[in-house]
């Protein structure tokens, strides 16, 4: 479950994963607009979608709790430049993570909307102010197609690290590589 000091334990690439697979998910289940998830024909996907955004805020915290139990391998040998880069994409992607479900709620709340889970709506905790969370809404849309760029770059970087520097990067995040 631990990591060693050449790969990521079981548990940091679980949450790793899990959390490509339910932001992936989640990306392709909305409409791309935040509005016509609205409609009384896409409540369903309406659902789902919430309560993977939410699933994706849990297991952020949850990987962000794991980090501090259990560390990350040993720095593989990399230029400053790459390994600032690596860095800021990493923060980048952990921001955007706790960003994306946080404006989701507060978009859809200030929209005087309940957020809708399986069996449960959670109605407006705060004031509706319809101009504000029209804004928020889009930031959240925004946000949602920066991160699958984002995704994209981290997922480059892996590649070629693997086909061009040889390295053990990308093995260190693989199961059972």
């Amino acid at each position: 479950m631990r990591s060693t000091s050449s790969r990521y334990g079981a548990g940091a690439q679980l949450f790793h994963w899990l959390t490509a697979m339910l932001v992936l998910i989640a990306y392709v289940l909305s409409s791309g607009d935040g509005y016509s998830l609205y409609s009384a024909s896409a409540d369903g996907l309406r659902r789902i979608h919430e309560t993977l955004g939410v699933l994706v805020f849990s297991v952020v915290v949850l990987r962000l709790i794991w980090r501090l139990i259990d560390g990350a391998p040993a720095k593989q040998r990399m230029s400053r430049l790459m390994t600032l880069i690596a860095q800021l994409v990493h923060f980048a992607l952990y921001a955007f993570l706790i960003a994306l479900p946080t404006t989701a709620v507060l978009g859809t709340w200030l929209e005087g909307i309940p957020v809708t889970l399986p069996g449960i709506d959670i109605a407006p905790q705060i004031t509706k102010a319809h101009g504000l969370g029209h804004l928020i809404m889009e930031i959240h849309t925004t946000l949602g197609n920066t991160i699958l760029w984002l995704a994209g770059v981290h997922t480059a970087a892996a590649l070629f690290h693997y086909f061009y520097l040889r390295d053990e990067v990308l093995q260190s995040m693989m199961p059972g590589a």
